[in-house]
């Protein structure tokens, strides 16, 4: 007998008022009581064990809903403990076992259907994998201690780059403060009148003071940066002599051994 005749042939043999109205959901819970009963079979129980357990598993099915795994083992044992004549320890176990390992892996699904979650859309997600690129010859590609210096010369580049930018704005401002000193001592002369020697020697001390403090720190700046440059590239040199691989047959020494002589 097919699995489908089987189903049918049991579902008239009880009254399913658990899900009634929910033709999916009724047959679900048909095709557990079945799967059980006749797992029951194989094990060899007794017609009367059989039919207590179709009763059993036809009534458990429903007050899984919401229960933890836990839960549902000790449910289904208390269930199974109903059964007269007492089933064997093993015969006991075995279906335990079975009802457990039918239920508990689809948990979500069997929540699902008595939650009467049926209608649930599936979602299909499509995974594309792409393989990996060739990789190019290693004729092709550059050694790592020359591509570290090509980044090393680049990064150099860079700073000397930003440090001939700042040199040349302190120039500028430098340029700009001094040409603001000399329109202040411009402004300072008299419009009308003599001045005497004294007071243009004056004048003239003062603009000079202000003009060479300008140039100084303007000059001390510029040495400061030029002297981080330098740094930079004395690291730089440092580091190129530090890694690089020393060739063999080089800074080598050969230790001229005496031979000893036995003496007869």
């Amino acid at each position: 007998m097919k699995r489908d005749e089987g189903i049918e042939r049991l579902s008239a043999c009880f009254h399913w008022t658990e899900f009634d109205g929910d033709d999916k959901r009724q047959y679900l819970h048909q095709q557990f009581v079945y799967d059980n009963v006749m797992f029951a079979v194989t094990r060899g129980l007794s017609w009367s064990a059989v039919g207590q357990v179709a009763n059993i598993t036809k009534d458990l099915l429903p007050k899984l809903k919401g229960l933890k795994t836990s839960e549902v083992i000790c449910l289904a044992k208390d269930h199974l403990s109903l059964i007269e004549p007492r089933l064997s320890t093993a015969h006991h176990a075995v279906l335990l076992d079975y009802i457990v390992k039918t239920y508990v892996p689809h948990q979500r699904l069997y929540q699902a259907f008595l939650n009467g979650e049926t209608g649930l859309r599936r979602i299909r997600c499509e995974l594309e994998i792409e393989c990996p690129p060739h990789p190019w010859p290693l004729s092709e590609g550059t050694d790592a201690v020359e591509l570290e210096q090509q980044r090393d010369l680049k990064e150099l580049s860079l700073a000397q780059s930003r440090k001939e930018a700042e040199i040349k704005e302190l120039k500028e401002t430098a340029e700009a403060q001094m040409m603001a000193a000399l329109r202040a001592s411009l402004e300072s002369l008299p419009c009308e009148g003599w001045m005497s020697r004294q007071e243009v020697e004056e004048l003239l001390r003062s603009f000079l003071q202000s003009q060479g403090d300008i140039i100084m720190e303007a000059l001390m700046k510029e040495v400061c940066l030029t002297e981080d440059l330098l740094s930079q590239k004395s690291q730089l040199v440092q580091r190129h002599l530090t890694n690089q691989p020393v060739l063999p047959g080089k800074n080598c020494v050969v230790t001229p051994t005496k031979s000893k002589k036995k003496r007869s």
